[in-house]
């Protein structure tokens, strides 16, 4: 079989179903049938995902392919929680950021081959900065979907509704370790990422502290050290921790596309 012949649809039409078969489950949670509805579903689309990704293997193939290598760990993630955490709503969350990435990816023209490089060391260092930066991504989508969950579980326990119906989510407790821990994992990598980024633009004499796409990840690196300080020096938690790290998502997806509509002269992921 050509697996070249799978494409983007396959896996994202596969995803979709799964997110409507456990949307499904809000209203018959006890309906088994739809549970492993969603979970066939989301096994296919990861298959096919993994199987369109082999296909096209390229260490540095442009931002479109970050971004599906970075949905296929989120998926696998996902797929993971949905066998683990059988009760709980797990998919209803994730899915769409697995769905929003893809959709991302596809607004990217594909990039073939490496970038104009000096020697093989060139060639490791872009691989380790988009790995670094995929792999700080993973943490922040860990983050946000456990964000949104906890703002929802805290809602619903201000207005006393009673969490054994309806949409089952994990405690406050745990949803807030897995906000820290997926800051914690992300701060470390992204900010690496975004240093080799530079090293390597400065190596091409291309570097500029204007550049939008220096920038965007250096005010993302700040936003992190403002989590970090409302966590631990201001010793802030809950709602006020979990929008900050809403928002170090939203801005790791400015930039991530701003040199959709930004100039810039990062070339590793394609830009202009």
């Amino acid at each position: 079989m050509d697996w070249h012949r799978i494409n983007v649809v396959c896996f994202t039409a596969s995803y979709g179903l799964a997110w409507l078969a456990e949307l499904g489950r809000l209203w018959k949670p006890d309906a088994r049938w739809l549970r492993w509805l969603m979970v066939g579903f989301m096994a296919a689309g990861l298959l096919a995902h993994t199987l369109y990704l082999a296909a096209r293997w390229t260490p540095t193939a442009g931002e479109a392919r970050s971004l599906l290598w970075l949905a296929w760990i989120v998926a696998f993630l996902g797929l993971y929680g949905a066998m683990h955490y059988r009760r709980v709503a797990w998919c209803v969350f994730v899915l769409p950021v697995v769905l929003a990435l893809i959709g991302l990816a596809t607004l990217w023209p594909a990039a073939h081959g490496w970038p104009a490089i000096t020697g093989p060391l060139d060639r490791w260092l872009i691989t380790a900065h988009v790995a670094l930066l995929v792999l700080g991504g993973v943490g922040l989508c860990v983050s946000f979907v456990a964000s949104v969950m906890y703002l929802l579980q805290a809602r619903r326990l201000r207005h006393k509704q009673a969490l054994g119906e309806g949409l089952r989510l994990l405690s406050l407790e745990r949803l807030e370790r897995m906000i820290r821990h997926g800051v914690a994992w992300a701060f470390p990598l992204w900010t690496a990422g975004v240093i080799l980024g530079m090293f390597l633009l400065w190596q091409r004499r291309e570097f500029s502290w204007l550049d939008a796409k220096v920038i965007s990840g250096a005010v993302l690196v700040l936003v992190f050290v403002m989590l970090l300080d409302l966590r631990y020096r201001q010793h802030q938690r809950g709602r006020r921790f979990a929008w900050a790290a809403i928002m170090a998502f939203v801005m790791f997806l400015v930039a991530l596309s701003i040199e959709a509509f930004a100039p810039s002269w990062h070339r590793f992921g394609g830009g202009s």
